[in-house]
């Protein structure tokens, strides 16, 4: 408190008891603030009128969709950002270790089965804590809620831009703007006016700077095949790896390439993360349920496969 002290006039320490205390406590967390910025961040209340709305109509929608498997409101959520809309861009944790894998889902909000199957997965790890708690399991269902909570849902977000092309690549300057003009300039693929200007990109990037995950599983619909950029730095045995998963699953295997800001393109790419799409077979929400019993077992090996050491210098143990 002296270095507060020092820092600030006498004046402010003087006054009743009570509002001495109360500058002492603004003083105290406005230190801490300068100290660690990063760990200052709060996140907002759970119990808070906006989060129950937003879960309300989350699970409207489930019903919507014949749903009746989820239960939302049950997972220990979090959330630091919001949308444009209001809405809050959630996330859960599970389990501890050094070995950390990210889930995304709904990235599109006009791909629904994505979401149901990211909801289920984090319904099925917080069921089983014992399976998982030597791994972090980081796990954000729905990414794009506005998109997603429209009438009719949407590719983009509500400032009509596509999330996945809006990531701060180094190529985004040279070939994002004009690759979207010479392919038409259609709006569901529309990248931003700059890089990183959504709140849903900015929180896909906390995520990732927060818990430096060693792997990645975004979800997509419907282009039916698995994808996967990264690592570099061992590239060959990942490969290897996916031929297997492809083979157990009986699902084609493509190597789609990357986008400038896009999510491969960003992770595994440029910071050499395992990164794997999962492109569903549909947008279909009725098949969602199927669809998470068809890749739950990839999905719980993708959980446990060994990596060890930090990006960009991440290794494949075995498989």
């Amino acid at each position: 408190m002296s270095i507060l002290r020092a820092e600030f006039p006498n004046d402010v320490f003087a006054g009743p008891a009570i509002h001495r205390t109360l500058r002492w406590c603004c003083l105290f967390l406005i230190g801490l603030s300068l100290l660690h910025p990063a760990s200052f961040a709060l996140a907002h209340d759970m119990q808070s009128a906006r989060f129950q709305t937003f879960i309300s109509a989350l699970e409207d929608k489930a019903k919507q969709y014949g749903w009746n498997d989820l239960q939302p409101s049950k997972i220990k959520w979090e959330y630091y950002r919001t949308s444009r809309r209001g809405h809050p861009l959630m996330f859960a944790v599970f389990g501890q270790g050094s070995n950390c894998v990210l889930f995304l889902g709904g990235v599109h909000g006009d791909e629904p089965p994505a979401v149901h199957l990211m909801l289920r997965l984090a319904q099925y790890v917080q069921d089983n804590p014992d399976l998982f708690k030597n791994t972090c399991i980081v796990i954000a269902p729905l990414v794009n809620p506005d998109g997603f909570l429209s009438s009719t849902p949407t590719r983009v977000n509500a400032g009509g831009v596509d999330l996945n092309r809006n990531f701060p690549t180094k190529d985004w300057q040279a070939k994002a703007i004009r690759q979207w003009e010479n392919k038409g300039r259609n709006k569901r693929y529309f990248p931003g006016n700059k890089p990183a200007t959504e709140q849903e990109t900015l929180f896909q990037m906390a995520l990732m700077k927060r818990f430096r995950p060693q792997k990645i599983l975004s979800v997509h619909s419907p282009l039916n095949f698995l994808d996967y950029d990264g690592s570099s730095s061992d590239l060959d045995s990942f490969e290897k790896w996916m031929v297997k998963i492809s083979r157990e699953a009986d699902y084609p295997l493509k190597k789609f390439g990357y986008y400038p800001g896009s999510l491969g393109n960003y992770a595994g790419h440029e910071r050499n993360i395992f990164t794997i799409t999962l492109e569903l077979p549909s947008s279909n929400p009725r098949c969602s349920k199927d669809y998470f019993d068809k890749f739950q077992p990839c999905i719980l090996k993708f959980i446990n496969l060994p990596v060890v050491g930090l990006p960009p210098h991440t290794k494949l143990v075995s498989y």
